[in-house]
């Protein structure tokens, strides 16, 4: 099967590594620029400039865009924030199936990423940002089943032109050379040459719909940037005027030549200009700026406002770029915004790579696969809950049996395990089970009701008189003894002894259920865990003291309330 490219034109493995679109000494690719078109101009020039470049003549407005750039440095800063917020994220390849051979294609992209070269040139693909489109000639490593991009050479835009008779086809400068749009009625367009598709990675960097010749974010700033130009320069000449404290020297009628010239020179020789002389009776009146027009800080908000604009058509918001006091909240969802935009930039980019580099990639080294799908790029952030929210969900939910595997939250956290013998930091605390609370039901008093309440121990219950015992008692006649003690002068003796044996009863209620949970987990079938628990031995040590002495315990209490309500007989 022949290999084609996107146009359906049979496509040839690269064998030159000769230089197809680099700039040229004498022709309409040259290295250096004439920039005299970009000095002092208005709105009505840059107009002109937008105009020239949507009909298919950019040279002048590419190099305009190139100027905005060095000169806005808030534009500068934005849109390299954006494009390295995006250029640094991480890359990864997911395969496109289980065959070997799947794998094996998924390998051999994995392989070619882990050499940096897509990486060191998103920065420079992402320059179809602000232009609308971006070039990158490829040059390959041709060796017999192993075809890869060696290096991807940023090409400026200005050597290339946009057809403008579709508006979306790509051209290179070429004086030797016409060329013809693949429209119906279309003409030769002179000094253009077709682009290589194995030679050529053109990333398309839509900012809105629309055609590329009218794309790129510098079309919408363009304006914006040039009225900041001129706010700074009148920013300029206002403190030159007023920031700088004015001279004046006064002379009387009774001075000669002489006198008035070196009452000048002394004016100007203090510091340069801003200086004047006047005679002695005569008056001049400064009219210093309020809060109105010419006041001192006009154009400094005039120049944040415009900032302000360009932040959110750069990055659609102002809160990553603005600090501001109790903005917290604010913040936040503006960095959402900057991530959905990133999230944006990062599927346009992966889709390029995909499309023009790894598909060649594949078709080259071992043929188009028969199911036509390949192995793709994936650009971004993995989409994982903050490090607080894994935290707080193993805290309140590990005691309720969610299990998490301890090098999942290693790796989150970015720590390695501890090996034998490192000094380590924190312990396991074992699990307790939860006991029911005690709470003690409302009484009802005279016109309100209490509530629930938990029982407070008296200083009675806590500190009981001490009572001679004769000789040591057995384990039953000291506990009858205690509970015919306690049943009619504090219960709460009893209440403490129920719930510790309640607790005894549960710890050891809680090993049984844990070993069972345990095996059922480790059982593969129905067959293996009937085996697994017939054979189970389960601790019941600890339950079955706890209920010895629970079935004692009620029984003495029993008997000391027969024997109470006999003596009251």
């Amino acid at each position: 099967m022949a290999l084609v490219d996107q146009y359906g034109k049979p496509l040839k493995a690269p064998v030159t590594q000769k230089e197809s679109m680099g700039a040229s000494v004498v022709g309409s690719r040259p290295a250096i620029t004439d920039s005299i078109v970009t000095l002092g101009l208005n709105p009505a020039d840059v107009g002109a400039l937008m105009r020239s470049a949507a009909v298919g003549n950019s040279w002048d407005w590419q190099i305009f865009c190139e100027i905005i750039e060095e000169r806005d440095l808030h534009y500068l800063g934005v849109l390299n924030t954006r494009k390295r917020s995006v250029a640094q994220l991480p890359m990864n390849v997911v395969d496109a199936g289980p065959s070997r051979m799947q794998r094996r294609h998924g390998d051999f992209v994995r392989d070619w990423l882990d050499k940096g070269i897509a990486q060191r040139a998103a920065f420079d693909i992402l320059d179809a940002i602000a232009k609308g489109f971006s070039i990158h000639e490829i040059f390959w490593h041709n060796e017999a089943g192993n075809y890869w991009p060696e290096r991807l050479v940023y090409r400026p835009q200005r050597w290339f032109e946009i057809s403008y008779q579709d508006g979306e086809t790509i051209w290179l400068r070429d004086d030797t050379r016409t060329s013809r749009p693949a429209i119906e009625g279309a003409v030769d367009e002179a000094a253009m040459r077709p682009l290589d598709p194995a030679r050529t990675l053109v990333h398309r960097h839509p900012s809105w719909s629309g055609l590329t010749i009218r794309s790129g974010l510098t079309r919408a700033v363009a304006f914006n940037s040039l009225f900041k130009l001129f706010s700074n320069r009148d920013w300029g000449l206002f403190v030159q005027a007023y920031g700088v404290p004015l001279r004046i020297g006064k002379f009387d009628a009774s001075s000669t030549a002489d006198d008035r010239a070196t009452l000048w020179r002394a004016l100007t020789d203090v510091a340069g200009a801003g200086a004047c002389m006047i005679p002695d009776r005569m008056q001049m009146t400064f009219v210093e700026p309020k809060n109105g027009a010419g006041s001192n800080d006009t154009h400094e908000r005039r120049i944040k406002w415009l900032d302000e604009q360009t932040s959110k058509a750069v990055l659609g918001q102002t809160g990553t770029t603005d600090a501001r006091h109790g903005t917290h909240a604010a913040a936040a969802t503006h960095r959402l915004v900057q991530e959905d935009i990133e999230r944006s930039d990062a599927a346009l980019l992966a889709e390029t790579l995909n499309s023009q580099l790894v598909k060649q990639m594949i078709d080259y080294s071992f043929g188009p696969p028969k199911d036509g799908h390949y192995p793709r790029i994936n650009i971004g952030r993995p989409d994982e809950a903050p490090v607080e929210v894994i935290i707080d969900a193993v805290q309140k939910a590990g005691p309720q049996g969610f299990k998490v595997a301890a090098k999942d939250l290693y790796a989150r956290l970015n720590l390695e395990p501890p090996e034998e013998g490192d000094d380590v930091v924190g312990i396991a605390v074992p699990p307790q089970p939860a006991l029911p609370a005690k709470v003690t039901s409302p009484k009802q008093m005279a016109g309100e009701e209490t509530p629930p309440h938990f029982p407070t121990p008296t200083s009675r219950d806590e500190q009981p008189a001490p009572e001679e015992q004769p000789e040591k008692l057995s384990l039953h006649a000291a506990v009858g003894r205690l509970v015919d003690r306690s049943v009619s002068r504090s219960p709460q003796i009893i209440e403490a002894l129920t719930d510790h044996l309640a607790y005894e009863a549960a710890t050891g209620l809680g090993a049984m259920t844990e070993a069972v949970r345990e095996q059922m987990e480790q059982a593969t079938s129905w067959e293996d865990m009937k085996r697994r628990l017939e054979d189970l031995k389960l601790p019941d040590e600890q339950f079955a003291k706890a209920m010895e002495q629970a079935l004692l315990v009620s029984e003495l209490a029993g008997e000391a309330q027969m024997l109470e309500e006999m003596k009251h007989a």
